[in-house]
């Protein structure tokens, strides 16, 4: 998966690529290790031991020293005039612990799942699509670019909030243990991230050699079109995949996307109670905003990497129809794109949550707005404490 590609933004992703892998080996957050001959991964005992061991014992601690940190943050004047944004802290810091214990165990708890999807994304780019030149697929080097980007800025959060709020600072190895636990679970969140991002980036493959068999037949009516199966293949392999992934990832997709917007609503009420009860606009300019805008930014890079891999699906079904358009008699051809295109209007790309809603730009919106829905309540039940 990480050949070598030119320019500033490829070597950057790259970079990223690189970092996420090898950090996960460090944490044991990919117990997997690559077999040379087969080019497959497998699961390791003693990485997976190592994994489960290093990464509770992080937690474990982070959990005792953040006993003496509440107490001390429940001391600062915001919590004693305000008290339910006191409690609002302490349930959120609960909800954040739950998430990251979350999403680490479920990733260990599915590691044998995991690591059929990672096989199979492995044994596609191997066979298929790593002899493809890819250098016009910006928007996979472009999101995984940013994903590594928003992981420092949350990490960079953490210290922001931590040397910006008056009257509290935590304590060095508290900070630097939060820093490293966070890193931690954004490994996780990553690698799921990027085995969407190689399946949007696969089926965009697809869709570009489906739009090159277009133009030769347009060119040449009788010229090979045989191509076509195995590009038909390929797209029900990832459509198998995707529902694979859809399975083995919900639980942590689903901790994902409601720690980052339980920590909105927080940070939002935050900065009302900074600016209206106490009047220190310049704290509040200073520090929340900022930490607002990595959360949003990060929540919405998992809601628009899967709804682009939505999207790029449904593009195969208009390129699809281009045929309909081209002069020919060749039955086998017209017997594969029919077949292509049932394949493409009875199962779609779509990640869904337990089959509750599907993660994508609408359902992105909705989730925003009903978190704004939340605040506006809260604001009206403390309003008197403003």
């Amino acid at each position: 998966m990480l050949r070598r590609r030119e320019g500033f933004a490829p070597k950057l992703c790259r970079l990223v690529l690189q970092v996420t892998l090898y950090g996960s080996w460090a944490f044991g957050l990919f117990p997997f290790t690559l077999d040379p001959q087969t080019r497959q991964l497998r699961r390791h005992r003693w990485l997976l031991v190592y994994g489960v061991a290093i990464n509770l014992f992080l937690l474990c601690i982070v959990v005792l020293l953040s006993e003496y940190s509440e107490e001390t943050a429940q001391s600062l004047e915001v919590f004693q005039r305000n008290h339910l944004l006191g409690l609002m802290n302490v349930i959120i810091g609960v909800l954040a612990l739950i998430a990251s214990c979350g999403i680490i165990l479920i990733s260990f708890w599915k590691s044998g799942q995991a690591l059929c999807i990672f096989n199979e994304l492995l044994g596609l780019e191997h066979r298929h699509f790593g002899c493809l030149d890819v250098e016009d697929s910006s928007k996979f080097n472009l999101y995984v670019i940013q994903k590594g980007m928003s992981v420092v800025g949350e990490l960079m959060g953490l210290v922001v909030v931590n040397y910006g709020m008056p009257e509290y600072t935590m304590s060095y190895l508290y900070l630097a243990l939060l820093c490293l636990t966070q890193f931690c679970v954004n490994l996780v969140v990553t690698q799921i991230y990027l085995a969407i991002l190689y399946i949007y980036r696969s089926v965009w493959l697809i869709n570009r050699q489906l739009l090159g068999v277009v133009s030769r037949l347009r060119v040449d009516p009788l010229s090979d079109s045989s191509r076509i199966w195995l590009l038909l293949s390929l797209y029900g392999r990832l459509l198998a995949l995707h529902k694979q992934m859809e399975t083995t990832f919900n639980g942590q997709i689903t901790l994902i996307l409601t720690s980052a917007l339980a920590g909105n609503i927080v940070v939002i009420y935050f900065l009302i109670v900074y600016t209206v009860s106490l009047g220190q606009l310049s704290i509040s300019l200073a520090i929340f905003p900022y930490s607002l805008i990595m959360n949003v930014w990060d929540y919405w890079l998992s809601i628009s990497v899967c709804d682009l891999t939505e999207r790029t699906g449904r593009h195969t079904s208009t390129i699809l129809k281009l045929f309909s358009d081209l002069e020919h008699t060749d039955e086998d051809l017209e017997r594969s794109i029919n077949e292509f295109t049932w394949l493409c209007s009875h199962r779609r790309f779509q990640f869904g949550l337990y089959g509750l809603c599907s993660v994508n730009s609408e359902t992105g919106f909705q989730m925003i707005v009903t978190s704004f829905m939340y605040l506006l309540c809260l604001v009206q039940f403390d309003f008197m404490n403003l």
